[in-house]
């Protein structure tokens, strides 16, 4: 019988107990994790555990305990423990990641989607506890996530390496059939990774199929309200027919020049 796929509440819930088993019971909570069929280890749900220099406190695969996996990288290059760690010790000490891996037995790889949390030892020992389910549906927690760190690299990093980055595949910004996209004051689209084609495009008259001009609606909502999110249709990729899109958009200037910085998913009809 296959396995029941964990849902995103499932995996941050599973995740959250496991970070309290921790601070409360240290590295001897890792016993507790090794029971295969308990909630800690069923088939593809599992929680794993890295230390601040990226190697694996605990893992169910036996093989990569005490293993340092720092550079450890998808076929794209995404670091995923170096991007845990930083989750972890980041403002929120929690986060998600993106990436592709081989499901056991899978000749390619399905996307996976991890979520993380910092967890304190009686002793202060600091670890990264996370655990992952494929395939989950891109919601708008996601998203909002995602463009909001495109925002802060492009405060911290300068408008012209963000662009960089964000068009490298290796990316955080770039996941399932997701992308950030940027747009600047004149309604010159600059980032449009899928699309390189596009950038440089004037968007300004570009409206969907009920005549919704979305990127004046973009701009509208970022000036009046700094982040928010708008709906209109947009086929989905080799689709002619519209559905149903959600784009959440934030706000950010950098030396003095304005950008809006946004990310899209399609919404599945109630």
């Amino acid at each position: 019988m296959k396995q029941k796929e964990s849902t995103k509440d499932e995996v941050v819930s599973l995740v959250k107990d496991a970070v309290a088993l921790i601070q409360e019971k240290g590295e001897a909570a890792f016993s507790d994790f090794e029971q295969s069929g308990s909630k800690w280890n069923t088939g593809e749900t599992y929680i794993s555990v890295v230390n601040m220099d990226g190697k694996y406190m605990f893992h169910p695969d036996p093989e990569l305990n005490s293993k340092d996996m720092m550079d450890l990288q998808d076929e794209n290059g995404k670091p995923m423990i170096k991007w845990a760690i930083n989750k972890a010790t980041g403002e929120k000490h929690a986060g998600w990641t993106h990436y592709l891996w081989k499901k056991k037995g899978a000749e390619v790889p399905s996307w996976k989607s991890t979520y993380v949390e910092l967890a304190t030892a009686p002793d202060g020992q600091e670890y990264v506890v996370g655990c992952g389910a494929y395939d989950l549906p891109i919601d708008k927690d996601f998203v909002t996530e995602t463009v909001d760190e495109a925002a802060d690299l492009m405060v911290a990093e300068g408008d012209s390496a963000a662009f960089i980055a964000m068009r490298e595949k290796s990316s955080p910004f770039l996941f399932q059939n997701n992308y950030v996209f940027v747009m600047d004051s004149a309604y010159i689209l600059v980032v449009d990774p899928p699309f390189p084609d596009l950038e440089g495009t004037n968007v300004y008259e570009y409206k969907d199929s009920n005549g919704k001009y979305l990127f004046q609606e973009f701009m509208q909502v970022a000036n009046e309200q700094g982040s928010g999110w708008v709906d209109y249709m947009w086929p989905k990729p080799g689709d002619t027919i519209p559905s149903s899109k959600s784009s959440y958009i934030r706000s950010v200037e950098i030396d003095g020049k304005p950008y809006i910085v946004g990310m899209g998913i399609y919404v599945d009809p109630e």
